[in-house]
């Protein structure tokens, strides 16, 4: 009686639609998740540059005993001496309100702004998104 031999080298069609479809499951989880984390560092961007507004508009304070309105980031550089990234979002500064406001929906696809806003004696901060998914705010 003569054997047949197979050919066992390889993996069969089967085999590879399977690993196939099993790349295509993570792929679909790991993508969006991934596009949120990069989102959030990006934000962690706008965040920084708030943060030093924030302490440059303190110490301002401290030494004038008042601040003063700065509508764009180029007035926060003249007014205040902080260099912030323009390409990230649209800083402000609103003296009677006290309040930082960075506006990251050009730059990032974010929508809505992120305040900080001081106490009257600018020793306390507060963060708000206002119309911004809470993931991207800062916690008090």
């Amino acid at each position: 009686m003569m054997k047949v031999h197979r050919n066992t080298k390889g993996f069969t069609l089967i085999e590879l639609l399977i690993v196939i479809a099993i790349i295509g499951v993570l792929a679909a989880i790991a993508i969006p998740a991934y596009t949120g984390y990069t989102k959030r560092a990006k934000m962690g961007e706008v965040i920084h540059a708030m943060g030093a507004i924030k302490s440059s508009v303190s110490v301002y304070y401290s030494e004038a005993g008042a601040t003063q309105d700065a509508a764009n980031a180029d007035t926060i550089r003249t007014i205040y001496g902080v260099d912030v990234p323009i390409g990230r979002a649209a800083f402000s500064y609103d003296a009677a309100n006290r309040q930082i406001t960075g506006d990251p929906v050009a730059a990032l696809g974010v929508d809505g702004t992120l305040t900080l806003t001081a106490s009257t004696d600018f020793k306390t901060w507060t963060w708000a998104g206002n119309g911004m998914d809470e993931a991207y705010v800062p916690k008090n």
